[in-house]
């Protein structure tokens, strides 16, 4: 959509209804009174509101998705820029990148918080002067370290079987489930309690540290500088202290019902300071069948709401083909 102001004879000549410019006017300055349509300015055209976007959305943008207009078939091309041996993050990163490439908005990727996450691998390293270290390797490709102090004298080979342990039991587990009466120790390996109790500690740590935490992939923040209605000042500081804030950015994406497929917010909508000309459109994702990442777009109110419906529903189409592929 472009931001171009349209007169009442170019609707007239260019649509498909046969109606005079006055008519055009006239229904114009009722949409107005009914709260759908505004003029900033005396002397500007109008242009929708809130209520005239959601309207649109909820009306035009929903009955093409139900019909099949908006077809969300094709491909994005996402899989062939995509290597599938890359680190899941590197994945979500270069996903970002594309889709922001093909929106021209910025574009936004929320990896599933530790929460959602399920236990690969788990490292035990040993350090001189006797210092520890735990590597927990999440199904997400998230990597979480802790280094510790524990009394007794422990080898390389007591580090190694207690990894073992907690390898062979609780790889593929979701992490926020796992207890320490979930670990079988056998007898002869009782004198690796103290250790393995340490480590099971440290799990929990990192949970609670981290329990509403999602890392997000960011792009596209020069572009949606670039849209012309946001050459005032004023307007361009608004939108960078927006897309600067990471954790405002990730509270956005993932504020939304998990049992639909994409969610749109406009204007007013986000309830945040700065967002009034913007609207966000966001779907989510999943790695393995199992956790869950949100997708989005930020853009101006005007954006080509269809189309960022389509792209979006294909990124994360493609990302969960992806992402199965590799299970």
């Amino acid at each position: 959509m472009k931001a171009d102001p349209v007169s009442s004879k170019k609707i007239a000549q260019d649509s498909e209804f046969d109606l005079s410019s006055a008519t055009i006017r006239k229904e114009m300055a009722e949409l107005e009174e009914m709260g759908y349509l505004t003029h900033p300015h005396t002397s500007s055209g109008r242009t929708p509101t809130d209520k005239g976007y959601r309207f649109y959305v909820d009306n035009v943008i929903r009955e093409e998705l139900d019909s099949g207009t908006i077809d969300i078939k094709d491909s994005s091309g996402l899989d062939l820029a995509i290597n599938r041996d890359m680190e899941i993050e590197a994945i979500l990163q270069k996903s970002a990148e594309i889709l922001a490439k093909f929106t021209n908005y910025l574009s936004m990727i929320a990896a599933p918080a530790i929460h959602q996450s399920k236990i690969k691998h788990i490292e035990l390293l040993k350090f001189h002067g006797g210092n520890l270290l735990m590597v927990l390797i999440t199904d997400t490709g998230r990597v979480y370290k802790r280094s510790f102090i524990l009394e007794g004298k422990y080898t390389d080979l007591d580090l190694q079987g207690v990894a073992g342990i907690l390898n062979s039991q609780l790889r593929d587990k979701s992490i926020i489930d796992i207890s320490i009466e979930d670990i079988k120790i056998q007898e002869s390996d009782s004198y690796l309690i103290l250790l393995v109790n340490k480590i099971a500690e440290l799990i929990k740590e990192c949970i609670k540290e981290s329990f509403h935490y999602n890392r997000i992939f960011i792009h596209g923040t020069s572009v949606i500088l670039q849209q012309p209605e946001f050459i005032d000042l004023k307007k361009i500081q608004n939108i960078m202290q927006v897309v600067e804030n990471e954790y405002l950015l990730t509270r956005l994406l993932l504020d939304f019902s998990r049992d639909r497929d994409f969610m749109v917010k406009i204007g007013s909508e986000l309830f945040e300071e700065g967002t009034e000309d913007l609207s966000l459109i966001a779907s989510k994702y999943k790695i393995y069948g199992n956790s869950t990442g949100a997708i989005g777009v930020l853009g101006p109110k005007r954006m080509d709401y269809s189309r960022v419906i389509r792209n979006l529903n294909l990124f994360r189409k493609n990302l969960t083909d992806i992402f199965d592929s590799r299970a």
